[in-house]
């Protein structure tokens, strides 16, 4: 049993309670046996969940978008915000300090099919405190996008940026959450979303073959 939790603790955020109990004791031999338990707690996080991240988190990320994705679970995990392709790193104890719950979870049902119509690189100015501001090329891209359902029906495109630009060119598919077409339960999400106008399609990966 405790091979399997010092696994798990290597593997995915999770968090530990261990109790005893006394069943019984000896007197005469002085031995005491006892029941130990262990309730572990996993992080319900998962690769390509879609986040809301709580404000405090979110500037201790170096003020990262707080709309991110998973982008690996481990020991440590891993988010990236799908528009600036800026990555973060959330430990065990950020997370159960800051505990949250997934804005969409990674079922491939809530991820819809896209087909990128036309790719282009995006410049940014990125400002490091130990250089001078410089322009440098960032995977960014904005992609032109269109439902695959729609293909030969509708016109309709939208145009995204996103961290997988670099690996997208016109023809491939690529799998969105589309945040119009979701229920999101968190209030505070939904309000500042509207807020900001953040864009509606959120690209969270390629699909190859």
């Amino acid at each position: 049993g405790e091979r399997f939790i010092d696994f798990l603790e290597n593997e995915v955020p999770c968090k530990v309670k261990k109790s005893k109990k006394l069943i019984g004791t000896d007197v005469k031999s002085n031995i005491s046996n006892y029941k130990f338990t262990s309730l572990v707690e996993i992080a319900p996080l998962c690769k390509d969940d879609l986040l809301y991240l709580p404000k405090g988190l979110a500037k201790s990320q170096s003020s990262i978008n707080r709309l991110c994705l998973v982008k690996n679970v481990g020991e440590v995990m891993q988010i990236v915000d799908p528009v600036t392709g800026q990555i973060g790193t959330v430990s065990g104890g950020d997370f159960w300090g800051n505990y949250f719950r997934p804005l969409v979870t990674a079922a491939r049902s809530r991820m819809g099919r896209y087909v990128v119509l036309d790719q282009t690189p995006v410049w940014e100015e990125k400002n490091n405190a130990k250089r001078q501001t410089s322009k440098q090329k960032r995977r960014v891209a904005e992609l032109t996008l269109m439902k695959e359902s729609d293909m030969g029906t509708s016109d309709s495109q939208v145009v995204v940026r996103s961290h997988l630009g670099y690996l997208c060119k016109s023809g491939d598919t690529v799998l969105c959450y589309n945040l119009t077409d979701t229920n999101i339960v968190d209030d505070e999400a939904r309000e500042n979303l509207e807020k900001t106008n953040m864009q509606d399609v959120v690209v969270v990966r390629k699909l190859y073959g």
